[in-house]
């Protein structure tokens, strides 16, 4: 038997034991979510509820496995027995019994999203030729996506986002048959897009109640985790699976709710209580940070105008208050990170640096290969990694060595018309950068004038930023637009570039600056992690940075819902154990010249007394 009494806290044991019938728990960072649902099953099974009667819907698949492992450990072989996973996996394994009902074949192919990419080009390319960019292909995929997961029209889903205003008025019919179109191509390739799943499921509960009934009958105990990151789509599936009488638990954190760009309802634990009837119960409790940043965590919660008030209570020491450091600019801020980074790393404490946009990190991580500090960056690749960056600096690379073949073929085969066997004779040719403008204007189409564009660059002598900025006004960006889908963030992370290059005074150092062959991480284990605040959450470290926290970078410029954005500084915060340090730079873009930059609204709404200035 499991010792509840001993195992969990009061706020915990109450949503353990008490929770039967229709029950919102509204769990706080760190305040062990996770350990109240694996109880919870835990209690379920001991009380001989049948394994086969409990659905946990998680987040991921890897959060499912983790808690059927712990609730295994606590209760023995019945919590193998319980089904457990995302609610796309549910979907798929219920599909796969009742395809035939939906006009479809249970051995349907599942699109990944290259995949369902690739089909529904197929589509566009037809309805409006072979020339559509990739952003437009993926701006549509985005419109039929959200559409279904939001349960809206084609045109409600256009009005509805700013997102989307190039369609609007004009393109919604022209959509609409696409997604007609592409719904039609899948069904003759017997595939589903991931999209499909969730629709095709709540469509067959929806629409055969002998099989809705035999599931709600079958799935007498379900419980939500993560319920704030639900979409519409997601939140009426749930409701046609429960009956009513039998126990639904759902647990979130409405000021963790941060993906509304994936679909996600706040809405959706925001109505639980009313739509349900349920009992609400809070775990305020909070294990993870000090006393310092659970105060800063709760005044920001305060100044939500959205979510369920609650006062989180800090467990642990009081601790240092969190700091507020200005930077002149992001090389200075870089610099100061790491510096302080080092300190962790001499007191062996683990560091997460969080940040609203990948680019953002662009200087520190400049820095910290300078440094020859590994770390490991979530949710992308390495800033200098990325092909759009590479494309840019091997203008550099061919001006400073033009012997280096892989930078020639590098630059060359990004001009229309030069493709591998044109670089290969070329190769031979070159020794300098003045041989290489010569063989390119042998090779280049005729009257491109890309030759003697590349001259203009190289004529500028030392000077990566200036060059860099030319090669990207009138080569790069109109390449970018073309080949890239989200062209506007790559076009971010090369003003960063130009702003990293603008503090080196030749192209020799910038180069050396961040070879990448110079140091290698990928075999150390990394005791920080470099992280956009989308890929944090449910992490944590003993300091968090939380770098660009400044208006404009955070909330980002172009936000629209400053709830969510709040939402998003709220929990790069709460990540932290021990340490919080928030930083920002007065001034950033491609020459460090923007007018200079203001602290976060999410930081000045602060009480003084809940921050100090470093």
């Amino acid at each position: 038997m499991v010792d509840y009494q001993k195992e969990l806290n009061e706020e915990q044991l109450g949503a353990v034991m008490s929770g039967d019938g229709t029950c919102l728990v509204i769990a706080g960072p760190g305040s062990g979510k996770t350990r109240t649902v694996v109880f919870r099953i835990c209690r379920l099974l001991e009380e001989g509820a049948d394994p086969k009667s409990i659905l946990l819907l998680t987040f991921t698949n890897k959060a499912a496995r983790e808690m059927k492992r712990r609730a295994k450990e606590l209760i023995g072989e019945d919590a193998d027995k319980i089904l457990a996973g995302t609610f796309h996996h549910f979907a798929n394994l219920i599909l796969r019994k009742h395809a035939a009902s939906l006009g479809l074949k249970n051995n349907f192919t599942i699109l990944d999203e290259q995949d369902s990419t690739a089909v529904l080009k197929k589509v566009i390319s037809a309805e409006s030729g072979e020339g559509t960019k990739k952003n437009i292909i993926s701006l549509v995929k985005r419109v039929i996506s959200l559409s279904k997961l939001r349960m809206l029209s084609i045109p409600d889903t256009i009005e509805e986002d700013s997102e989307f205003g190039i369609f609007r008025g004009r393109y919604e019919d022209a959509i609409e048959q696409m997604a007609s179109d592409y719904a039609t191509l899948k069904k003759q390739m017997n595939a589903l897009d991931f999209d499909d799943l969730l629709y095709f499921c709540w469509k067959l509960l929806s629409d055969n109640e002998s099989v809705r009934l035999k599931y709600q009958e079958l799935f007498s105990n379900i419980l939500v985790d993560e319920f704030q990151d639900t979409d519409k789509l997601q939140a009426e599936i749930l409701n046609l699976l429960y009956k009513k009488g039998s126990n639904l638990m759902v647990v979130g954190d409405d000021f963790q709710s941060i993906y509304s760009f994936r679909g996600a309802e706040i809405k959706n634990i925001l109505e639980f209580k009313d739509k349900y009837g349920a009992k609400v119960v809070y775990l305020k409790s909070n294990y993870r940070s000090t006393s310092s940043i659970v105060s800063l965590i709760n005044s920001s919660m305060e100044k939500s105008s959205q979510g369920m008030k609650k006062e989180l209570k800090a467990i642990g020491s009081e601790g240092e208050l969190p700091i507020l450091i200005d930077n002149a600019d992001k090389a200075e801020e870089a610099w100061t990170i790491a510096e302080r980074i080092e300190e962790d790393l001499k007191e062996k404490r683990t560091v997460g640096v969080l940040f609203r946009a990948a680019y953002f990190a662009a200087e520190l991580e400049t820095e910290l290969t300078q440094r020859r500090i590994s770390y490991e960056l979530r949710g992308g690749v390495k800033f200098f990694e990325q092909r759009h960056i590479k494309d840019m600096v091997s203008l550099l690379r061919v001006f400073e060595n033009a012997q280096d073949s892989t930078g020639v073929e590098r630059l060359f085969k990004l001009f229309p018309g030069i493709g591998a066997k044109k670089v290969e004779s070329a190769l031979g040719q070159i020794i300098t950068a003045e041989d290489a403008v010569r063989v390119l204007s042998g090779i280049e189409r005729k009257g491109s004038g890309l030759a003697r564009m590349l001259a203009t660059i190289y004529s500028q002598g030392r000077n990566a930023a200036g060059m860099l900025n030319l090669f990207y006004e009138n080569f790069y960006r109109a390449y970018l637009k073309d080949k890239f889908d989200n062209w506007e963030e790559r076009q971010s992370d090369i003003e960063a570039l130009i702003g990293t290059a603008s503090k080196f005074e030749n192209v020799g150092d910038f180069l050396a600056s961040f070879s990448l062959d110079s140091y290698e991480t990928e075999n150390k284990e990394s005791q920080i992690v470099l992280s956009t605040i989308h890929q944090a959450k449910g992490l944590e470290w003993d300091s968090v940075y939380i770098i660009c926290s400044a208006d404009g970078m955070l909330p980002i410029a172009r936000a629209t819902d400053f709830d969510e954005e709040r939402r998003l500084f709220y929990v790069a915060a709460s990540r932290a154990k021990k340490n919080l340090v928030m930083s920002y730079p007065k001034a950033s873009g491609k020459f460090y010249s923007f007018d200079e930059l203001e602290p976060s609204r999410f930081i000045t709404e602060l009480p003084e007394k809940t921050y100090k200035k470093g």
